[in-house]
């Protein structure tokens, strides 16, 4: 594969564990985008940020197997990225603009849903300057 083709990528699906209120009520299962590093998808790395998820991160290596009607199900955790997850659910919409540029800037990558956005900040990055920037 050249480098200027795309990088394949295969979904897997994640169970929810649910917290103690049973939050997410409305979901039960989060997929996310993996690449595969083998032919048979059995191992791949985790290229999405998860919304839901709090076993999983970013980078993180992951065991898969097909399930009876050929999806991927995920089985376990291989080895981990480093990347750090974190969830901000935001109640002044209007500062949503300025936190997604101010965590791009920091190098974290970001996925959102409506006012829901999760970011996962690499290894590299000391993640205790955006936390600040959140609270504050």
């Amino acid at each position: 594969m050249s480098s200027d083709e795309e990088t394949l990528v295969t979904e897997v699906i994640f169970p929810i564990e649910k917290d103690a209120e049973g939050y997410p009520k409305s979901r039960d299962f989060e997929a996310l985008l993996c690449e595969p590093l083998d032919a048979e998808c059995s191992i791949c790395t985790v290229k999405s940020v998860p919304f839901y998820l709090r076993s999983v991160a970013f980078g993180d290596t992951i065991s898969a197997e097909e399930d009876l009607d050929g999806n991927l199900r995920f089985k376990g955790v291989v080895k981990r990225g480093g990347y750090s997850v974190y969830r901000v659910l935001l109640h002044a919409p209007s500062r949503k603009e300025d936190l997604i540029a101010r965590l791009l800037e920091s190098g974290a990558l970001v996925e959102q849903d409506k006012n829901l956005i999760a970011f996962a900040v690499p290894p590299t990055t000391n993640a205790d300057a955006l936390i600040d920037y959140i609270l504050a």
